[in-house]
């Protein structure tokens, strides 16, 4: 009977050959397990599998211990960028699943600070060759690692040619500044429907990309800066309007030195009222001034009952406050943001 449920597709068509520790960290299974699948168990079942997480160390012995006809996601954990250019390899024993496959989630031993230049040479051909290798990928998801587009050497920026794909619908990555996330929008990305970034840091874009044509086929985005941002007015604002089909779209935001706080009239002035089809916003929004219009006092009730917001959504909380030292700190946010 186990045996028979083993082989059933409805059990076997998602794999996951990791173990997780006491701090939450993906490791590969203990020797002794690995070897009862690689011998025994996947040869049986491999027909079935669609789904298939790893772990790097791990990884070739796995993939290599039988066919995989139907699988077509790939999670690979505590990947290093050596590692991963050795499987794309043109003489790689395993570069065949990732021609196959149309989603692939890489977590990634972590190269956030590239202070050599073989760091970022990694990092730009280990996406390069993704891109050329994957051609049927369709939902890129990357944690950890930047994907880097653009880097304070020239020379080490990836263009169009080296870094695209026609067939990319999402894409779930993080970036260190705007001038990255600019980047995924020249149209390297033509059918792009989805785009989560978190970015490091907004600030006035650095290069001189010619980045004004409409997104017609962006439907989902959402922007997460770890850092606070002056730029809502000059960045943020002319690259949600390229975006006039948005059906869902998520922004968290903590804007600095900005002469009004953005409210609800803000956000539908600047952002609601372009985009028509917008079916969901959610958002997180905190500004910070030193000079603030007081009657900003008595603006909490307002903007609570406005339904320009997420279509009359009623759960909105804003909250004015004024600190000792002139300092005042709007924040509106929408319901799933509330803590």
């Amino acid at each position: 009977r186990l045996n028979r449920l083993a082989c059933d597709p409805f059990f076997t068509h998602f794999v996951d050959l990791t173990t997780t520790t006491s701090d939450d960290e993906r490791r590969s299974l203990p020797d002794s397990m690995l070897d009862q699948f690689c011998s025994f168990i996947l040869p049986q079942i491999h027909h079935n599998i669609q789904s298939l997480i790893v772990e790097a160390s791990s990884m070739g012995r796995i993939l290599l211990a039988c066919g995989y006809p139907k699988l077509h996601k790939l999670i690979l954990n505590s990947i290093t960028p050596e590692v991963f250019l050795k499987y794309l390899a043109d003489d790689s024993s395993i570069v065949h699943i990732f021609k196959q496959i149309t989603h692939l989630e890489l977590s990634t031993i972590e190269y956030y600070s590239y202070k050599t230049i073989s760091q970022m040479d990694l990092n730009k051909n280990g996406y390069a060759r993704l891109f050329s290798v994957c051609q049927h990928l369709t939902h890129l998801n990357i944690n950890g690692n930047y994907l880097r587009l653009d880097t304070w050497m020239r020379r080490n920026a990836l263009p169009l040619t080296m870094c695209s794909s026609s067939s990319i619908v999402e894409l779930n990555v993080n970036v260190n500044t705007i001038d990255d996330c600019l980047r995924l929008l020249d149209g390297r990305f033509n059918q792009m429907k989805t785009l989560n970034v978190t970015v490091d840091s907004i600030k006035a874009p650095s290069l001189n990309i010619a980045n004004q044509n409409s997104l017609p086929n962006l439907t989902t985005f959402s922007l997460m800066p770890a850092m606070p941002t002056e730029e809502y007015d000059n960045v943020i604002v002319p690259l949600l309007r390229r975006m006039p089909n948005m059906e869902e779209l998520i922004l968290c935001l903590n804007v600095e030195n900005r002469s009004k706080f953005i409210d609800g009239a803000v956000l539908y002035k600047d952002i609601i009222i372009h985009m028509p089809r917008m079916a969901k916003f959610l958002y997180n929004i905190i500004t910070i001034d030193h000079y603030v219009d007081m009657s900003y006092w008595f603006k909490n009730d307002d903007i609570a009952e406005r339904y320009i917001i997420n279509g009359g959504h009623p759960y909105i909380y804003c909250c004015v406050d004024f600190f000792t030292n002139g300092v005042g700190r709007f924040h509106i946010s929408s319901c799933p943001f509330i803590k």
